[in-house]
């Protein structure tokens, strides 16, 4: 899981869109979710990531994958123009 999802998470619950009622890193933890910290090498790669998908958020998850080989679960049909691999 990408420390991104939890920080858009956390953000979402500050202003109101959400209600989350655990925490979200104890939770990866105790399941044996290993949490992917956003690094400065997936920084540098925002710049040539193309803007299919405006979200930042998004974005930043997308180039984590891409950078790290790693399977994106979601449903947002636009993390598939990227190339990233996506269930």
């Amino acid at each position: 899981m990408s420390a991104m999802s939890i920080a858009e998470l956390m953000i979402k619950e500050s202003i109101g869109k959400i209600n989350i009622e655990f925490n979200p890193v104890e939770m990866a933890h105790e399941t044996g979710i290993n949490i992917l910290n956003f690094t400065g090498e997936d920084a540098l790669a925002l710049k040539d990531l193309p803007f299919y998908h405006k979200d930042p958020f998004d974005r930043m998850i997308i180039v984590q994958a891409i950078n790290n080989g790693i399977t994106i679960m979601t449903d947002d049909t636009k993390y598939l123009q990227y190339g990233c691999e996506v269930i």
